[in-house]
């Protein structure tokens, strides 16, 4: 199974919008946009194209570099798991290593495995890796999905990639995997239904269902 992170299992818009702040405030530059709407999951390179869509060159490497800046320094201190998401991951682990759990994000890979440690969840995933930083392109397409795959030795038609976004469920789709949708996370409802998933939860336990999994 592919876990998406923030939005997924992690409900990190309050630090993410204030890193994303502190970013522009250092750069002198007002976003197009209010902070809030830019927290949907997006890619740095996407938001930021949004938020200044005239930007002048170099400039958006700057943005990274204060955006990283703050996002170390400020040690998640309002990210919290969703409810439902440890019992969830409890659940699961009594049937590892048959089966085998993976973190898939646009985020930086270390700084998702430092949030994973951060919320003392790292330990019921064989893998936490993300596009940014990366060769790999970001979500929706496939290349993390399917690299989880090869990495973890699963075919795609037997993995279920659970996510908040339309991007994720469009990433499962691609790389061949079932997708299940959550709709508390940054994912718009209509635009995530729109989206075509197999499944779509409530509530992170709701996937112990599609699995057959009794929860803990």
């Amino acid at each position: 199974m592919l876990f998406d992170l923030d939005g997924t299992l992690a409900d990190t818009g309050d630090d993410l919008a204030a890193a994303l702040g502190a970013a522009f405030q250092d750069l002198g530059v007002t976003p197009s946009v209010n902070i809030t709407a830019l927290v949907d999951g997006s890619p740095l390179e996407e938001l930021f194209a949004v938020a200044v869509p005239e930007a002048p060159a170099g400039l958006f490497a700057l943005f990274v570099e204060r955006y990283r800046a703050h996002t170390v320094q400020s040690s998640f201190p309002r990210s919290r798991l969703y409810p439902g998401v440890r019992e969830t991951l409890e659940a699961l682990g009594h049937f590892r290593p048959t089966l085998r759990l993976a973190v898939c994000t646009s985020r930086r890979p270390e700084a998702a495995r430092a949030l994973t440690r951060h919320l003392a969840i790292d330990h019921y995933f064989d893998r936490v890796e993300g596009t940014g930083g990366t060769p790999l392109r970001h979500k929706p397409s496939p290349d993390l999905p399917l690299f989880l795959a090869r990495a973890l030795e699963v075919r795609p038609e037997r993995v279920l990639f659970v996510g908040d976004t339309p991007r994720d469920v469009r990433a499962g789709r691609a790389a061949g995997m079932l997708t299940a949708a959550v709709l508390y996370g940054m994912g718009e409802p209509g635009a995530l239904l729109a989206s075509g998933p197999d499944h779509t939860l409530e509530d992170l336990l709701e996937v112990l269902d599609i699995l057959g999994v009794p929860s803990a």
